[in-house]
Order: structure tokens, then C-alpha cells, then sequence
């Protein structure tokens, strides 16, 4: 895959999230919004829930030349 950027070749990888207290989801939040308990449960996008023994992960492409990311949400 091609950064839509630069043109350059992307580097797959994961973006990994943490357990911490009740949210064991990677999320992602404008930045309009302060990360409190209900912001993030009613106005963020889930990018990953965690499994039962797995840490919560999402799929990104990440481009060396511009400092980009990518990430799919439907994977």
C-alpha cells in the first residue's frame, strides 16, 4: 500500500491500547472532547475492543517519509 500523501510505500503494523480501569478499548476522540469516562463512552469511535486475554489492537500503515498513519477501521 502507498501512503496518500507522499506516494511512498506504507509499513504495516498494529497500534496497540491498554487495560486501564473500565475502558479496555482503543479509541480515538476529537479534540474538541476531554477525555472523561462519558466522552469517551458516548462521543468516540471504537477502534478496537479487547478480547478476553488480548490487549485491544487495531491494524494501522505508517509512512516513514511524511509521519503518517493510516488506519482502517473496518479491520
Amino acid at each position: 500500500m502507498n501512503c496518500p500523501y507522499c506516494g511512498k510505500e506504507l509499513i504495516a503494523g498494529f497500534i496497540y491500547g491498554g487495560s486501564y480501569g473500565v475502558n479496555h478499548s482503543l479509541r480515538w476522540l476529537p479534540v474538541t472532547k476531554e477525555p472523561t469516562l462519558a466522552s469517551l463512552e458516548l462521543d468516540s469511535i471504537t477502534l478496537s475492543k479487547k478480547g478476553f486475554l488480548s490487549q485491544p489492537k487495531v491494524k494501522s500503515y505508517k509512512c516513514d517519509y511524511c509521519k503518517k498513519m493510516i488506519i482502517d477501521l473496518d479491520e
